[in-house]
């Protein structure tokens, strides 16, 4: 097709950097424990505007934070993805390609209720905020709720808050919301009006270029800029699927702006898939021909068996 280009914001350095180079792992590199020459790394970078000393302070912040590890032969370094990482990449990665049809809900909930002392503040908050990153949502001041049974969210909260008097939290597993409940008071205790806003906004960005992407394989925007496209989106697709609670479908209902907002993805993520991995494999061909020889890319066409053979 006539090279539409869509005028895109260029990632920024450092923080940017950080979240742009996990994104691209996570993507073409997904599963893999070999290590990328860190050369490799900073020119995959600076297709993204990043310079060579904001590649490189990228690379080092992510290895003091343990996503990376470096392994040294010589005079070269070379980065891998560490054994923790892509557990949690893994994770991730599958909240990024919901199936187009979800999984089947049986109606139950697990609550968690709590009783602090005033003095307990900082703990308070601390609980709220947990519950919140683990998809839970507040229902009344001190009650908050998730569909199904949540026993392994749960011990990670606990495993990252420490000891809590177990007098003062109390969890209901296989609890059922009587139907007399409202739906607006679930879409209230989720923030549901805002997520589906911002599901909206996504497809008022990005849905024209997928209208504009022909049905002909070979008509693609140019490597570089496949590459640059595909990965805005993703980040994009990525901030809002961290925004989202991930309630099952008998909650949103078939006009959940997520839905369409997914097509959207899906079709340009897709389109753009071979290209954006083909500039990828030529800057790690001179650094290691062999290591060019395993990237890869995932699509949400194909996504439950990338997943799977992970």
């Amino acid at each position: 097709m006539t090279t539409a280009t869509p005028l895109l914001p260029r990632f920024q350095q450092d923080p940017r950097s950080q979240q742009l180079l996990t994104v691209l792992l996570g993507d073409y590199w997904f599963a893999r424990d070999e290590p990328i020459p860190s050369s490799a790394l900073v020119e995959l970078l600076s297709v993204f505007d990043v310079t060579p000393r904001g590649g490189r302070a990228a690379i080092q912040r992510l290895a003091q934070r343990g996503f990376l590890q470096s392994e040294k032969s010589g005079r070269r370094t070379a980065y891998a993805v560490t054994p923790k990482s892509r557990r949690q990449l893994d994770a991730h990665v599958r909240s990024l390609f919901p199936p187009r049809t979800p999984e089947p809900w049986d109606g139950t909930w697990t609550l968690v209720a709590y009783s602090l002392p005033d003095d307990a503040r900082e703990t308070r908050r601390a609980l709220r905020e947990r519950l919140r990153i683990h998809g839970f949502g507040n229902l009344y001041d001190a009650l908050w709720m998730r569909p199904g049974e949540q026993t392994t969210a749960l011990r990670e909260i606990s495993d990252e808050l420490g000891a809590i008097d177990p007098d003062q939290v109390t969890v209901f597993t296989g609890a059922q919301i009587p139907r007399s409940m409202s739906a607006r008071a679930v879409w209230s205790a989720f923030d549901l009006d805002d997520v589906a806003g911002a599901y909206r906004a996504f497809i008022a960005r990005w849905g024209a270029l997928a209208d504009r992407i022909p049905d002909s394989p070979a008509e693609l925007l140019s490597g570089e800029e496949a590459l640059r496209t595909r990965t805005s989106i993703m980040t994009d697709w990525r901030a809002l699927r961290r925004a989202d609670p991930h309630l099952p479908a008998e909650l949103l209902g078939v006009d959940f702006p997520m839905h369409e907002a997914r097509e959207v993805c899906a079709k340009v993520y897709d389109h753009l898939g071979p290209p954006a991995e083909s500039v990828f494999r030529r800057i790690l061909t001179p650094h290691d021909g062999e290591l060019a020889q395993r990237v890869s890319h995932h699509t949400f066409a194909a996504s439950d068996s990338l997943l799977g053979d992970a």
